[in-house]
């Protein structure tokens, strides 16, 4: 399945772009937005309930998504709890301070210890809400023992940022079982990381022939024409993994990247905005909003939204480039700047 990683770094790597939520000046409301995790393992296929207190009652409630997403809006400003009580987990209290002064976005990152062992989805986290869920015992039933075996390597050499090592379990899983679709798709997610389009094309075609019903290849092979400058190949690919993921925050970030790159400025930020909306945890959108607010000259909201970013992303790899290019516009006496292409 296809990672953010492999996706975002290459979609950004030709200009870097930088975004937030709202404008600051027009967020009278905050709200608080989190990620579950689990400490050992992957997020469990069924959703877990999150829980909002304030003063020691329940407001409001709930579910995470696949990728262990949640998010409570329209808050004011004031202390809250957030809190899981999960049968198969310890209990979790965390605290959220949403302060409009300083900051109307609260980012939180729930790790969940589970109480006893459980066995997770051998895939790759998912991007977007992709609903396509497989058990591992399918993968057992669909291919061989010594396939499956790989894959699973494969997997988690991804998880510790090995892809040369992934590459040779993938493409040893597709050697015992050469419709081994997820494999192909994934292999191909690791030949983008290292910029071998071709290879990658190449994977993403075999995985949408042997699967025509999941988004994920045809996104991806969108993201590749759009580096490759083949615009509207990119739109028929996209508007393919559109029409079976409507809701797809991906989806929408591609959207307003090819909206851009063809020049249709005004209709870029509708889908941008979109994405945010949809995956709020989800950095490229935001960045990608900067940089079409200050190609339309918008340099006031252009910064606003880099300050909105640094704030609820102080861990982003894009943070330092953030502040950097904050830094600048904030000197600047030109009335708008462009991110270098």
């Amino acid at each position: 399945m296809l990672r953010i990683r492999s996706l975002v770094t290459f979609l950004l790597c030709g200009w870097f772009a930088t975004l937030v939520p709202s404008l600051l000046a027009q967020q009278q409301l905050g709200r608080i937005v989190g990620q579950v995790r689990l400490t050992k393992g992957d997020f469990p296929r069924n959703p877990i309930m999150v829980d909002l207190q304030f003063r020691g009652s329940a407001i409001s409630s709930v579910y995470t998504d696949d990728q262990g997403r949640f998010g409570f809006y329209n808050l004011e400003g004031n202390i809250y709890h957030v809190i899981i009580n999960d049968p198969e987990f310890y209990p979790v209290d965390e605290i959220a301070n949403v302060n409009l002064l300083v900051s109307p976005t609260v980012m939180l990152q729930i790790h969940l210890d589970p109480k006893k062992a459980t066995k997770q989805d051998p895939l790759p986290n998912r991007l977007g809400g992709n609903p396509y869920i497989v058990d591992p015992a399918d993968y057992n039933r669909q291919f061989p023992k010594k396939a499956v075996k790989e894959f699973e390597q494969a997997v988690e050499a991804d998880r510790q940022r090995k892809p040369d090592e992934a590459i040779r379990h993938y493409q040893k899983a597709l050697e015992i079982a050469p419709n081994f679709y997820q494999a192909h798709n994934n292999l191909g997610s690791d030949y983008l990381s290292k910029s071998d389009f071709s290879a990658a094309r190449k994977q993403f075609e075999q995985a949408i022939q042997l699967n025509q019903s999941d988004a994920a290849a045809y996104f991806n092979l969108s993201n590749i024409c759009i580096l490759t400058s083949e615009l509207p190949v990119a739109r028929r690919y996209l508007d393919e993994g559109m029409r079976r993921q409507p809701d797809s925050a991906l989806g929408h970030f591609l959207e307003g990247t090819l909206n851009i790159k063809l020049g249709k400025l005004s209709q870029a930020e509708g889908p941008l905005r979109q994405a945010i909306q949809l995956d709020p945890l989800m950095a490229q959108p935001r960045l990608q909003l900067v940089n079409l607010l200050l190609q339309q000259g918008r340099k006031g909201d252009a910064v606003a939204q880099l300050h909105d970013f640094v704030s609820a992303f102080p861990q982003s790899p894009f943070s330092a480039h953030a502040k950097e290019l904050l830094k600048r516009l904030q000197t600047s006496p030109a009335p708008s700047q462009t991110v270098p292409k």
